[in-house]
């Protein structure tokens, strides 16, 4: 098997969210955060043939990326890269010990929903470094919808504001909450669907990967 490069750049951003994963028989990964408050799946091309464990997933792309071109073998314990001249064997780690989601998340019913292209994503990480905030507001009024990025716990913090949506399906006042640095996104364009029940789900419209984000709990909607 040679695992394609969009495969590649899915595992390295997965990374990000969990340095361990499981892989398993099938054309879809899914992985989450310690903290259980971030979940990504995403749909691959590759059929991996056997469940596999990987402890340390940025030291297995690394080791990946030694052999150019490299095919993977699978075996009981272990797998092995090679290109015909260079064999790497690399054992797996015990799925037990590794984090793993253990069910799907079923979104519950969403009153907004934003899309938000990844010019806009990259102008709210900027500003988040810039000033030094951790909290993105997804706020709505009257079906005008600003992205925020702020400190919610200093009323006289410097901001950055920007206009996502000037006619949003959902009327009613909202302001929901996201950790900035939950946003561990694969790039591109997203469409955003959030419920008052305090999660969110992100799609990527230009590769099937979706991630579920818990907002925080201070969050409002209707009020």
């Amino acid at each position: 098997m040679i695992i394609s490069d969009d495969t590649l750049k899915v595992l390295q951003n997965f990374a990000s969210v969990n340095p361990n994963l499981v892989l398993k028989p099938g054309q879809k990964v899914k992985t989450i955060s310690e903290a259980k408050n971030i979940m990504a799946s995403a749909d691959i091309i590759e059929d991996f043939p056997v469940e596999f464990g990987v402890y340390d997933l940025n030291e297995f792309l690394s080791v990946h990326g030694l052999i150019e071109n490299a095919n993977v073998d699978f075996n009981d314990k272990s797998l092995t890269m090679s290109n015909g001249e260079q064999t790497i064997k690399y054992y797996y780690a015990e799925t037990e010990i590794l984090t793993q989601p253990t069910k799907d998340i079923t979104m519950p019913d969403a009153e907004v929903g934003i899309s938000l292209p990844e010019s806009v994503l990259g102008q709210i990480k900027r500003a988040a470094s810039v000033l030094g905030h951790m909290e993105l507001s997804l706020k709505g009024e009257n079906g005008i919808v600003t992205a925020s990025v702020l400190d919610i716990k200093d009323a006289t913090a410097n901001t950055f504001d920007v206009v996502v949506d000037r006619d949003n399906n959902c009327k009613e006042s909202f302001n929901f909450i996201v950790n900035i640095p939950n946003l561990k996104l694969l790039d591109g364009d997203y469409f955003v669907s959030i419920s008052s029940k305090l999660i969110s789900s992100w799609q990527n419209t230009n590769y099937p990967v979706e991630y579920f984000i818990a907002l925080e709990r201070s969050s409002s909607y209707g009020v």
